[in-house]
Parts: C-alpha cells; structure tokens; sequence
C-alpha cells in the first residue's frame, strides 16, 4: 500500500467522521474496496491485543481477558495474508504438518521442539503429536488415562484442553469455574505441578483440599497426573464446612451466565434437570446427537421446535451440496462456523462429514449452549458487534442466518453496529478461498451483495431450497486470495 494509502487506513481509524462516509459509501452501492491493513497486522487479533493487555491488572487474570477496542477507533480495513502465504495443507494432512509461511513465527518450535510440539522441518512446521507432560506423544498419555476414564464407547464426547495450568490463581477460585463448566459425572484431569512436584507440597496439597471440599471422587493419582470425578447430579454435599469457605451460588444465579462475567466465589448450583445431563446416564454418542437434549426440557414447546429444526438441516445441507456445489464432505472444508447456531442443527447436519463446526450462541438471543453441548457438539457465547476471538484466518467456511438479527437489538429493532464492520470482521476469520454463506430476506441479501464486493468477495445469489418456507435468498461467497 502506498503511503498515502496508510494514512487514509489509518485515519478511517481515527477520524470517526471519515470512517462513517467510508460506511456510507459502500451501504449506498458505490463501488468502493476497503483497503487492506499495514503489513504488520497479518496476526491481528482486535480484542487480544498483547500491547494493550499488558498494561492491565493482573488481579484475577484480567489482563488476559478480551480487550475490545471501540469499534469507531478501528481501522476499517482487511487483515492481509502474511508473504509467502499458501492455500492451506489439506485435512487429514493438516492435522501433523502446516506451511511455516503460513504462520512464520519460530518462537514455539524453537523452546518446545524438544518436548515434541512442533518442529521446523523443511517448508513445514510438523506437530509430532508430543507436549510438555507427554514427550512421548499424546496418543501414549490418552492411553494411559483410559485406563481411568471411559475413553471409548461414546460415554465422553466433550472435552475441554486448559492449557495453562492451574497455578495463576486461587485453586478455590480454578476449581469453582471448573466445576461450573463440567457435567456432573464429568472428568477432571491435572498434569504437571503441582501434583506431586518438587518443592510445591503445599499447592498439591491445597487442590486436593479444594477437590474434597467439592466431594470430588479421587479416581487416580499416576505419577505428575491426578483424576477427579465430580459428583453426579444430587449427590452434591452442599452445603458443608470446609475451610475455604465455599459456599452454593444464590437460588437467582444462572450458572449459563458467562459473558463478560467475573469468574465466581461460590459454588453453581445443579440444574433442575437433574440426573438427566450426568456422564453415563445420557445417550452414548453418536445417539445423543438426534437424541431430544435433557435441558431442552427448560424452554417451551420444545419437542416441536427442535425435531423440526433437525429436519430442516437436513434438507438444507443436502441442497448446499447437491444444488450450490458447497465443499462440504470434501478435503477442502475442514473448519467451520455457524454464526447464529441455535441448536446446532447445521453442525449436526454434518455428522458423516470430515468438518467440526464452531457452533456461536449470540449473546443477546435465547441461550442454547446448554442444549448444543448436550448433543455432543461445541460451542460459544459471543456479540457480534464485537470481534471474534480467534486468529486470523482460522476458518474455511462461515455460516450465518439472519445476519442483520445479529445487529440489532431485540427490544427496540434498533440496529447496535453495522453489517460491515460485521463481514470485515468475517474476512478476518475466514482463510483466502474460504467460502461464507449468508441465509436472509432478499433484501438483507442484497445489502451483504453490496459489501461482498467491498470486501473483495465473489458473491452468488440463490433461490432457497423448494421445500424451505418464508421469503429467503442464499448468497454464497468466496473470499479471493490477494496480498500485498
């Protein structure tokens, strides 16, 4: 970009008055291109930004929280590919080798090499399966936790990789959002310090204290590796004396509740559904899919609403495939969002093909995470008026219905933020040659038509499926792949 060009990208930023006639020129179908982003924001991550962050307070890990910019102080433009970028290595390739140039940062590889993380090897980086506490390879340690935990089967169908250990906070304050986030029935597994480690007796000795003041079950204890199993549904020994003090949430708290939430003090209580949700007492997977969710039973009319909102995925899927030529089911589309997922009928859709599917609740609608994740499927919570967590580039394709639904507010209809400020944000997630498809009025269609363009997709129009209802209109875009 010249010069000129990154003054005016960064005065869209910065002059809110230029950004909105930017804004308008596009809404009103003048043909204008966003222009791309400086150089050296190939890996940018609006809301986790590690200079901002920085400056933050460490209390309660906040600083490693989201960060999000206002959206009138951020630049209107495309996140640009790093040099040297290519289409992305196919799955299940994918999966032990990517290209370096597609994430040129030799940080990790260069201290964890040894450990097996991942290692530079020719144009590649190349993930040989290892980590920290299993140098062996993971495949070895998993196997080893088997001999534990219900590994196969279709018991165990979610689980959720920490990462960063246990040591940045309270172990009080870990294990309550831990227990908040775990099925009763559910498995916990630490490794690595403190559990029996060199010189931290006491920390290992506090997580213990902290399990049995929840009741949890010591399963094992297997080298640097401690298995916990949380109590079933009613089996809850709240409440109790222990000397951390904790104590069962209020009768009003919504242990659903977790966007933009203070991690708690006290205990979640145990959904009124009961045992239903309890590991090993839900449907074995695959079932558990098409299998009405326990919490379902909490919203109205729901045996209706969700039988025939898994028949309608079915059909829609179907015609992506047959009558729009989507990839789906093929080596190219690997990952895959939907925007506005509801109850997961479109990633549950997908259950035959070689794709997992990010599946996002909107903030401000219904909340059916608990239902999703019932089903066997994951999710998030997340304002679409805000940007996304994750990498640049991390998806190959992007589903929305409803798209302007997500921007306005559900009492007042009033719009909260704009549909291109919405699909920038969608470029940035999506990898060059991605594929978004946008299900809405022919009218919204035609508003996102005229910003495709502006964001530099190649956007196609369709007439619904014959047997859908209601006025709809499909577009399908793929993102071009440019550089600078």
């Amino acid at each position: 970009m010249a010069a000129s060009g990154r003054q005016t990208l960064l005065m869209s930023g910065s002059d809110p008055q230029q950004r909105l006639r930017l804004l308008a020129a596009i809404e009103t179908g003048q043909p204008r291109v966003i222009e791309a982003c400086p150089a050296d924001a190939v890996d940018h991550m609006p809301c986790e930004d590690p200079r901002l962050n920085s400056q933050l307070s460490r209390e309660m890990n906040y600083y490693r929280e989201r960060h999000c910019p206002p959206l009138e102080n951020t630049p209107l433009c495309l996140v640009p590919p790093p040099s040297g970028y290519k289409v992305s290595v196919q799955w299940p390739e994918s999966l032990h080798k990517i290209w370096h140039s597609n994430m040129p940062h030799n940080k990790i590889a260069d201290r964890k090499g040894h450990q097996g993380w991942m290692k530079l090897e020719g144009p590649h980086f190349i993930f040989p399966g290892g980590g920290t506490m299993f140098p062996d390879g993971a495949e070895q340690y998993i196997e080893k936790l088997g001999q534990y935990i219900p590994m196969n089967g279709g018991v165990l169908r979610t689980a959720l990789d920490m990462g960063c250990g246990v040591r940045a906070i309270s172990y009080a304050t870990y294990f309550l959002e831990v227990d908040r986030l775990l099925r009763p029935g559910g498995y916990l597994v630490v490794s690595g310090p403190p559990v029996q480690w060199p010189k931290q007796d006491k920390e290992w000795s506090d997580l213990q204290g902290v399990a049995r003041a929840l009741c949890y079950e010591l399963i094992a204890v297997d080298g640097n590796t401690v298995i916990w199993k949380k109590p079933a549904a009613g089996d809850s020994c709240f409440p109790n004396q222990n000397e951390f003090g904790l104590e069962l949430c209020d009768e009003s708290d919504d242990p659903n509740s977790a966007w933009y939430f203070k991690l708690k003090k006290c205990v979640s209580r145990i959904s009124s559904v009961k045992g239903e949700y309890t590991v090993g007492l839900m449907p074995k997977w695959p079932e558990r899919l098409t299998s009405q969710p326990p919490r379902s039973t909490l919203l109205k009319n729901v045996a209706d609403v969700y039988d025939a909102d898994t028949r309608r995925w079915l059909r829609r899927i179907a015609h992506y495939k047959n009558s729009l030529n989507i990839k789906l089911g093929t080596p190219a589309v690997r990952n895959v969002m939907d925007m506005n997922a509801f109850f997961g009928g479109f990633a549950a859709a997908l259950k035959s093909d070689p794709v997992w599917v990010m599946n996002v609740v909107p903030s401000r609608k219904p909340s059916t995470l608990d239902v999703i994740f019932d089903r066997g499927l994951i999710g998030v919570y997340h304002d679409w008026c805000e940007p996304f967590s994750t990498y640049p580039r991390s998806y190959d394709l992007i589903h929305v219905t409803s798209i302007e639904s997500l921007l306005k507010d559900s009492a007042s209809g009033k719009s909260r933020c704009n549909l291109i400020d919405l699909m920038v944000e969608i470029d940035r997630m999506l990898r060059p040659e991605g594929t978004v498809i946008v299900r809405d009025t022919p009218e919204v269609i035609d508003k996102v038509a005229r910003v495709a363009h502006a964001v530099r997709w190649k956007p196609i129009i369709y007439d619904k499926e014959p047997e859908s209802h209601g006025r709809e209109k499909i577009l399908v875009a793929t993102k071009t792949f440019w550089t600078l």
